[in-house]
């Protein structure tokens, strides 16, 4: 299937010889994405609180050292507070985030942030977000911090 793959694929990654290792590269960029909008929806209650526009942080950070796509469009997404427009959903953010506990469990690993975007993922599902996107979690923060 290799040659199937490179020829639809814009790269192919060798991750090791058993396709677990496969699966914890694949789960492990979800976990850096995941604490990514975390992290993001931190930095907009911050500047909230404080009568910033979200839109000023969304061009700061993307205009500068986060300017790749993925802090552009769920940066975007958490100024606009716009969580209909769905890339990968609320509930398929816990799936992943569960796979990836799971997995650092078995070996023993601590993630405390991504404990963190876990609790924040089963809080948006429990205020009715599931299917919204993953950048939903943003709202949890803010709830956190007070914002409406």
């Amino acid at each position: 299937c290799k040659g199937l793959i490179e020829a639809i694929a814009r790269r192919v990654f060798e991750a090791g010889d058993k396709p677990e290792h496969a699966a914890i590269v694949k789960l492990t960029n979800s976990l850096v994405l995941g604490c990514a909008i975390e992290a993001m929806g931190e930095g907009f209650s911050l500047v909230r609180k404080y009568g910033v526009k979200a839109d000023v942080l969304s061009d700061v950070l993307t205009e500068g050292l986060f300017s790749a796509p993925a802090y552009k469009g769920y940066g975007e997404l958490i100024a606009d507070r716009d969580y209909l427009n769905v890339g990968f959903t609320i509930q398929l953010g816990l799936k992943d985030i569960k796979l990836i506990l799971g997995a650092a469990g078995a070996e023993n690993v601590p993630l405390p942030a991504v404990n963190v975007l876990h609790d924040h993922l089963l809080s948006a599902i429990a205020h009715g977000s599931a299917g919204k996107d993953w950048a939903a979690v943003a709202e949890e923060q803010a709830r956190s911090a007070g914002i409406d």
